[in-house]
């Protein structure tokens, strides 16, 4: 899975447009505070819950932040591409041509 990080301005429009965050991002590169689209299990995501990580929604995740003195400065989308990804052999070739310079 890839995910993007995007501006906090620009992702409120997604956030508008039903598309659910993979993580929140604050000022503190430590803190992690997962998004629905995280797809985690239940289990996981009611002990990120009580430990204040997971948050469904930006509101709650504001208060999530706001209780730590951060401010949520961006969000991780899953990162919607209409180009098929290089399978692992693809890449090794690819890189296996680069260390011969065949390419």
């Amino acid at each position: 899975m890839l995910v993007i990080l995007v501006d906090i301005i620009d992702a409120l429009e997604r956030l508008a447009a039903g598309e659910q965050p993979y993580e929140y991002k604050t000022e503190d590169s430590k803190f992690r505070l997962l998004g629905p689209a995280c797809g985690f299990g239940t289990d996981s995501l009611r002990i990120y819950r009580e430990q204040g990580t997971y948050a469904e929604n930006i509101v709650e995740a504001q208060g999530l932040a706001s209780a730590r003195n951060l401010t949520i400065t961006g969000i991780w989308f899953v990162k919607h591409s209409q180009e098929r990804m290089a399978t692992q052999a693809e890449r090794d070739k690819v890189n296996s041509m680069v260390e011969s310079r065949k390419l």
